[in-house]
């Protein structure tokens, strides 16, 4: 099944759904419209196809795959209308532009849901762990849709939408930009009536120029119209930030709510009288809970509300996620900005623990001309930590290794260009009872080290 399906409920065939897609249709059909896709290997019985063209792909080259695959329709630019016709035989849409189409449909697709509240939610990191904690709240409301996985760009946000059901009253939404004048976009898609930035950082710095650029564009979702704004009390440029919101912003900390430190457990809160647990590990994922709980109360959650929504919530895989084995492993891979990488590192220093604490460090990426400070700066947190062993990987740590070798680190440090090495060395010194943090930007995968690492500790149980 499509992870797209509910725009099936609202029974649109190709020429009905055309003019919500700003697009002409060139050749009508039969079969409603189920759900929308943007990769063809995702179509289904009643797909719209949005043929996008990408830098390394023209998805114009599948559509006779999409049409095997019992899709409704295919969306394509005017010049491309002629060879679809000929391609293929299913319902044909012709518009100026595919991708402000698919932002088209998304913006009248949410008008069919008038009763809605939406929350947006960016920032440099934190975005899908205080989405997902928001959502939990807004569930215990009513129906609510959000954010699958990361499908927070400019594509991933109206894929999102089109999660939405006619039953639903509030959709919880990621708006995660790396370039200048995608908010603006993102805002034109969807206005939410409720936005959250989590934090700025120097993440996308290689695209967005400096820091200031990074905080005007991610203000941007404060648009006009916002019913409440919500900012981290800890967020960089909050002055900068509060002169372009339209309204008053609220601020949040992890200090603002009685917590009890549970090391890998988590955390037990205290709330409205109110006592639960949650299994994020770190302060900085404590933060992001603090600020769904901000956000929760001012749509009318109200304590009871709120413990019942968060008992027992964790994080998503990849986002500080605590794999318990013979080996514990804290897969924090999913992201690495310099903020989140040197608080977790702390925490972890900070951890007692009975075995041996190692890290495993990969690059930061999309960090322009601040990279080499960035990666020499992690260094210098590291190298007033505890770990026992530091292994660094990727050309990016080379320059963190040389300085980390240097310092006062009490550590072994091993640094290498090879996964495959990296590997290796990981593997030749793991033990039961050790404790990893794994740290990377996505792109590098280090979560590929977590079953490696649990099928070698069973090796020396």
């Amino acid at each position: 099944m499509s992870e797209h399906q509910n725009i099936a409920q609202f029974a649109l065939d190709p020429h009905q759904i055309a003019p919500l897609c700003n697009a002409r249709c060139m050749r009508g059909g039969a079969v409603r419209i189920s759900n929308v896709q943007i990769d063809s290997r995702k179509c289904t019985t009643g797909s719209l196809f949005f043929a996008l063209k990408g830098d390394k792909v023209d998805a114009i080259s599948f559509l006779a795959q999409v049409e095997a695959s019992k899709a409704s329709a295919v969306v394509v630019p005017f010049e491309q209308v002629s060879r679809a016709l000929r391609e293929v035989s299913i319902a044909v849409l012709g518009c100026d532009d595919v991708l402000s189409s698919l932002h088209s449909l998304a913006r009248s697709y949410l008008h069919l849901i008038p009763s809605l509240q939406t929350v947006g939610i960016t920032g440099s990191c934190g975005k899908s762990t205080t989405k997902e904690a928001i959502a939990r709240i807004t569930s215990v409301l009513g129906p609510t849709a959000r954010t699958p996985g990361n499908l927070n760009s400019e594509f991933g946000l109206p894929l999102s939408i089109f999660g939405l059901g006619r039953e639903s009253r509030y959709g919880v939404f990621e708006m995660g930009i790396d370039h200048v004048g995608e908010m603006d976009r993102m805002v034109s898609i969807l206005k939410p009536s409720v936005a959250v930035l989590t934090n700025i950082g120097i993440s996308h710095l290689e695209k967005m120029g400096s820091e200031t650029t990074i905080a005007r564009e991610k203000a941007k979702i404060f648009h006009p119209g916002l019913k409440a704004g919500f900012v981290s009390r800890d967020c960089k440029h909050f002055d900068l930030i509060q002169a372009q919101a339209s309204v008053s912003l609220g601020r949040y900390s992890a200090n603002d709510i009685e917590a009890m430190d549970l090391g890998l457990d988590g955390w037990q809160l205290s709330y409205g009288g109110q006592t639960f647990r949650i299994r994020s590990v770190g302060k900085h994922l404590l933060e992001d809970v603090v600020g769904a709980i901000r956000v929760g109360a001012y749509l009318g959650a109200d304590a009871v509300d709120i413990a019942q929504a968060l008992e027992g919530f964790e994080p998503m895989h990849g986002r500080s996620f605590v794999h318990h084995s013979r080996v514990t492993i804290v897969d924090d891979s999913y992201n690495a900005s310099l903020d989140s990488t040197t608080s977790i590192l702390r925490y972890l220093s900070s951890l007692s623990w009975g075995g041996a604490k190692k890290v495993v460090l990969g690059p930061m990426k999309e960090l322009g001309q601040l990279s080499a400070e960035a990666h020499r700066s992690v260094a210098d947190t590291l190298s007033f930590c505890s770990f026992s062993k530091a292994y660094l990987y990727g050309e990016e740590m080379e320059e963190a290794a040389f300085c980390l070798k240097r310092s006062r680190f009490t550590g072994e440090v091993s640094y290498t260009k090879s996964f495959a090495h990296l590997e290796d060395e990981v593997g030749k010194q793991t033990k039961t009872g050790d404790l990893y943090l794994l740290k990377a930007s996505r792109s590098v995968g280090m979560e590929r080290l977590i079953p490696f690492l649990q099928r070698r500790a069973r090796s020396y149980a």
